[in-house]
């Protein structure tokens, strides 16, 4: 690649397309591929992590793009809001893992996107707005008879890239096969599921055990798709939460088909929210529950209604207890919280994971109704 790049710095009348498609030879075999299933688009990748990210940039190329010229908007030019961007975008690729600094060098060979610019897609959740989620899982006697999880992802921002929310499917040599879904550029997990039958999501829990970031630490979400990559059993989530510490305060869902947990993981340590439900349930939104903690309990207008979804999520679960399905689990998602829901005007997408049949179901409001992706096929 280097004598690429110099070759083609020396012949000032080449094209750029001629330099991507040499950058592309550089970066070929194996191939990766992108479907459509309803309005969702599902990259597929394989081998070394900066062969997945050659074939990321060429397969990704228009939806990153989009999402930076969403991006540039927001910053609407500002110097000061310009500068503030790049450190982020900076510190949270430093902080990263050498394979997704592989990965991104191979997105900017293929892509003609710089690395820097490649680091702001990556960071488009870290620089522009608050995000805050709802989660539930229920399976045993609050199910249909399958383990059902859903999830609401709201934030301030967002709603102009909808359309840019993908399925990215990883295949690394060697490893385990995971898929993340975000929108185009990041690579980490915010929400998650594995070739062994896991399920990940990511809520805010800042106002519980506040907002400060440890930029000294790897990028928690950048650890939770290592953890996708590797975990196998209940038993390894469990050491990998008690094991790694988080650069922030996050509430995480994680199940399998056989059962759900929550963990309130921030940098003073890890302790499980599911406890305080009863046995077929986890609930989590923005704020801790277990009663170890030293914080105090937020309000509702300190952790963006937390304490009222949560209560509405458990009521929801009661009421529709032992019938809980996937069209269920869609209709509670899609409650208002005037109606006794978790959803708002906020809400930019939703997911409803099934792991037993490795399928997520997505909704982004105007680009795909509930679309169901079926994981075994990309697996």
């Amino acid at each position: 690649m280097k004598m690429i790049f110099q070759r083609f710095m020396t012949r000032p009348s080449a094209c750029l397309v001629c330099f991507l498609a040499m950058a592309l030879c550089a970066c070929s075999s194996p191939k990766g591929s992108v479907c459509d299933v309803d309005g969702i688009k599902v990259v597929s990748l394989y081998g070394s992590w900066h062969q997945m990210g050659c074939q990321y940039g060429e397969l990704g190329r228009e939806k990153m793009l989009d999402v930076l010229g969403y991006i540039d908007a927001q910053l609407g030019g500002r110097t000061e809001s310009i500068d503030s961007a790049a450190v982020v975008a900076e510190r949270l690729y430093s902080a990263s893992p050498d394979c997704i600094k592989e990965f991104f060098d191979g997105v900017s060979k293929s892509s003609g996107i710089s690395l820097e610019r490649v680091k702001l897609c990556n960071a488009v959740e870290y620089i522009e707005s608050a995000f805050f989620c709802s989660f539930m899982a229920a399976w045993g006697s609050y199910s249909g008879g399958r383990l059902v999880a859903g999830r609401n992802y709201d934030a301030y921002s967002y709603s102009e890239i909808g359309k840019d929310i993908i399925v990215t499917v990883f295949h690394p040599d060697g490893g385990m096969a995971a898929a993340i879904v975000g929108y185009a550029g990041e690579v980490y997990c915010v929400n998650g599921f594995n070739e062994k039958g896991f399920f990940v999501e990511l809520n805010n829990g800042m106002p519980s055990a506040g907002s400060e970031i440890h930029w000294d630490l790897c990028p928690s979400t950048s650890r939770l798709l290592e953890l996708l990559l590797q975990a196998e059993t209940m038993d390894d989530v469990d050491s990998f939460f008690r094991t790694t510490q988080s650069f922030s305060s996050f509430v995480i869902g994680v199940c399998n088909k056989d059962e759900a947990r929550t963990y309130e993981w921030c940098h003073d340590g890890v302790k499980r929210g599911d406890v305080v439900c009863p046995e077929g349930l986890a609930v989590s939104t923005n704020h801790y529950v277990n009663g170890e903690w030293p914080y105090a309990v937020p309000t509702d207008e300190s952790s963006w209604n937390s304490i009222t979804r949560m209560a509405n999520l458990l009521k929801m679960a009661e009421k529709h207890k032992g019938s809980i399905d996937v069209e269920t689990m869609e209709s509670i998602l899609s409650a208002s919280l005037e109606d006794g829901g978790p959803h708002h005007a906020l809400t930019r997408y939703q997911i409803v994971a099934v792991p037993a049949d490795y399928t997520l179901h997505i909704h982004v409001p105007g680009i795909a109704d509930w679309a169901e992706v079926n994981l075994q096929k990309f697996f």
